[in-house]
């Protein structure tokens, strides 16, 4: 067979075998129909909050969509102790009574027109103490500047890490998220007499076999009790402050998680890695509810404050 021949033999055949493929239509993807999404996280003491919407279809970039007729039915060790349906102005569905307590179980279903019910339970976590923190301090960098009160101010980069100890109970499976914040206040410079107060939070990271990280720096670890469950422990955080300032107060903020809460928490984080990533496998997003999706989740929190100096 002559060259040019079988040249156009080749682009016959390959023109053949592409005419074979099928391509796949937006239509032949099977939709789902919607279900309800409730999300609400609750601790000892604090208000009752509900958001409710419903799911949509991964074809549809539709927004958001609250729902602000849904009926929210409280149970407490399964006894009914309210029923919510009037959503406030930003359709979050609120209560002040009833508030959670520790050592029960609530559940809730939840129903709207058009809608399965669903429904969810959870128990309100005890919160574990932290007993002590060091601070060790391996690098920094301080300089001064002037600062808004006509005066100087003495800061700069820390870097070093922080041993927390603290008390896990025995024969639990516990679950703990950890960060490390300070309140600043910042200057508002559209009115010079304004000081805004804000949370910060540190870059955080851990070599520890039971922490969870995140991509990168992260401002929460999410850490598991399972290699040393019951043990006065201590765990090792490195951290980075950029913005240090001489007699700063530091929040160790250590929040008691339920598992539902963990793994919701770590699906997120798991989503966060991978939404960047061409390579990546889909996440979905764990869900503790039956027969809908969100999160009913509780958690309990211990603060305990440090200052390098």
């Amino acid at each position: 067979m002559k060259t040019r021949d079988l040249f156009q033999f080749i682009l016959i055949s390959i023109f053949a075998l592409t005419s074979c493929e099928t391509t796949e239509k937006i239509d032949d993807f099977p939709l789902r129909p919607s279900q309800l999404v409730v999300n609400c996280f609750f601790t000892e003491g604090g208000i009752w909050e509900f958001q409710v919407s419903k799911s949509l279809s991964v074809l549809d970039n539709a927004p958001l969509k609250l729902i602000d007729n849904a009926t929210i039915k409280l149970f407490k060790d399964s006894e009914l102790v309210e029923t919510l349906s009037d959503p406030g102005g930003n359709t979050w569905y609120r209560s002040q009574n009833n508030l959670p307590e520790i050592g029960h179980e609530y559940s809730i279903e939840v129903s709207a027109p058009d809608f399965a019910s669903l429904k969810a339970n959870e128990i309100t976590p005890e919160a574990v103490p932290v007993s002590n923190v060091t601070a060790v301090i391996r690098d920094s960098t301080f300089y001064i500047w002037d600062n808004h009160y006509g005066g100087k101010s003495f800061g700069g980069k820390v870097e070093g890490y922080f041993n927390i100890m603290f008390s896990d109970p025995i024969g639990i499976e516990n679950y703990y998220q950890l960060s490390i914040f300070y309140m600043d206040t910042t200057y508002n410079e559209e009115d010079s007499l304004d000081y805004d107060v804000s949370k910060n939070n540190l870059s955080v990271w851990s070599s520890d076999n039971s922490v969870e990280e995140g991509e990168g720096y992260n401002t929460n670890l999410l850490i598991s009790d399972y290699l040393f469950d019951g043990q006065d422990y201590k765990l090792e955080v490195d951290f980075h402050e950029w913005r240090a300032r001489k007699g700063r107060i530091y929040f160790i903020e250590l929040t008691s998680i339920t598992r539902s809460g963990y793994l919701y928490r770590r699906s997120i984080d798991e989503y966060s890695k991978a939404v960047n990533d061409p390579f990546a496998e889909p996440v979905k997003i764990f869900c503790n509810i039956e027969n809908g999706y969100g999160i009913f989740s509780g958690y309990a929190t211990e603060i305990y404050p440090v200052s390098f100096w």
